[in-house]
């Protein structure tokens, strides 16, 4: 069994002057798959390794003519193809960990929280090291009830397959 553990260090960051032009970003998605092989990854899309410009641009463009709503929807759906099961709640289940989806407001953007088997949430940026904090510098203990700015909107709450995650696809170029 797969454990899911805190390791920030395991996981790539690009450095502030050059995050536009790195190629070993990690994405948040990528990060609760537990894959750091995965670089950008999208739920439903696949993933793929590219300079984070590139990545953003084919992102952007992919979803230009999608609304809101269902942007959301694809994404939580994609999330299900991939093997995520949806669960109301946050009660763990045997076999599995726990993820958290949310979206921002606004904008064609999301980000995923995972559940370490300490007990604690963490996520990932693509560009900025994992974290077990919220936007407010406190140990997530639950997402819903942390400080997340930039995603307000909750997507729902999946179990992810303690024994992995493979996405075939490659996520458009």
């Amino acid at each position: 069994m797969q454990m899911i553990q805190f390791q920030p260090e395991r996981w790539h960051a690009c450095h502030e002057a050059d995050w536009l032009s790195c190629e070993d970003g990690v994405n948040c998605y990528s990060y609760i798959l537990n894959q750091p092989g995965y670089f950008w990854s999208v739920p439903g899309e696949g993933f793929v390794k590219a300079q984070t410009r590139k990545y953003f641009q084919s992102f952007d463009e992919r979803y230009k003519n999608i609304a809101g709503d269902d942007f959301r929807q694809r994404l939580i759906s994609g999330a299900i193809d991939d093997g995520l099961i949806p669960t109301e709640t946050a009660v763990e289940q045997d076999g599995y960990y726990l993820a958290a989806l949310f979206f921002a407001d606004g904008e064609k953007d999301f980000h995923w929280y995972r559940k370490d088997d300490n007990g604690f949430w963490s996520h990932k940026n693509g560009r900025e090291s994992a974290s077990n904090c919220d936007d407010a510098g406190n140990v997530i203990k639950n997402p819903l009830e942390s400080q997340h700015v930039t995603y307000p909107i909750f997507g729902g709450y999946f179990h992810v397959p303690r024994a992995g995650v493979l996405l075939k696809k490659q996520f458009p170029l």
